[in-house]
């Protein structure tokens, strides 16, 4: 059976692949801590911590055959640059170095589509791109690179917008600071995003050393739609102040994801923003009821 480490394994997307590849695969994991694995309490993966570096066991006692990197730092919790540099840069980088000493051969890298100018978070993952990417160039490890656009399911965290927003209007929030909400942004649901990562794994001995795949579902939708539509669905009597908030910098207002090269490999995405959307709102109202 082949192994594959997970970083980020309590996380949303990392602990659905480890449990979706734990049948057919040798799982193990890595995170910044240990402390609380509260999505893999019903698992026994074993899982290393990186806060204090790679440890060096990871290679000796496993032969990872595949990498699959979703851990991140978003900057949410107002992590420092230099937090962001050593989450999202240093320590994935330190990791591929033993990897590939240790003979790992693939690399599927979570990406953002973001313009790295964007934010630290945006800026740190492309710098570990970059490294990847020369990395592929001398050789050492195939990579395939997955820019994501926003993805969303029932049971991401409170972090995750569209999760956010169905919490707030669940509890009438009495108002609800939001910017203009005029961005026009893909929005990808778990079940399709997952099925792009099976592809990954089936079909990465036909990729060149390095590949670059857009991810998301290749249509746009309005932001405040999503919103309308949740307050229509949750029944909500929360007021959404739209423009009390101003743009980020280097807002992204409009995507312009090109799937075209996932679609000819026979992927196409499956769930609705609308269905998507239905299953968040359903998952949340399960945990109030």
């Amino acid at each position: 059976m082949k192994t594959i480490l997970i970083t980020g394994i309590n996380g949303y997307l990392g602990s659905h692949l480890a449990k979706r590849y734990s049948e057919n695969y040798n799982i193990i994991g890595l995170e910044y801590s240990k402390e609380n694995l509260f999505r893999l309490q019903d698992q026994d993966f074993e899982v290393f911590e990186s806060k204090n570096g790679i440890s060096d066991e990871i290679f000796k006692d496993h032969d990872v055959d595949c990498i699959i990197h979703t851990a991140t730092f978003y900057g949410r919790d107002q992590e420092s640059d230099s937090q962001m540099m050593y989450a999202n840069c240093y320590l994935p980088q330190t990791l591929v170095e033993k990897a590939i000493k240790s003979g790992c051969s693939l690399f599927i890298n979570t990406d953002t589509v973001l313009d790295r100018f964007t934010s630290s978070y945006a800026l740190t993952k492309k710098q570990f791109r970059d490294w990847l990417q020369y990395y592929s160039k001398l050789d050492k490890m195939k990579v395939i690179n997955l820019q994501l656009e926003h993805f969303y399911g029932p049971g991401t965290s409170s972090t995750n917008f569209i999760t956010l927003m169905t919490q707030k209007m669940l509890l009438n929030e009495s108002s609800i600071a939001l910017t203009a909400a005029e961005q026009n942004r893909d929005f990808l649901y778990i079940d399709d995003l997952l099925q792009v990562y099976d592809l990954m794994l089936n079909t990465a001995r036909a990729f060149s050393e390095f590949e670059v795949f857009n991810v998301g579902a290749g249509k746009n939708t309005n932001l405040k739609y999503i919103l309308q539509y949740i307050k229509k669905h949750t029944d909500s009597s929360s007021i959404l102040k739209f423009g009390a908030l101003p743009y980020r910098f280097n807002e992204l207002m409009t995507s312009s994801n090109d799937i075209s090269k996932l679609k000819g490999l026979g992927w196409s995405p499956k769930t609705s923003v609308d269905l998507g959307l239905s299953k968040v709102i359903q998952f949340e109202k399960n945990k109030l009821s």
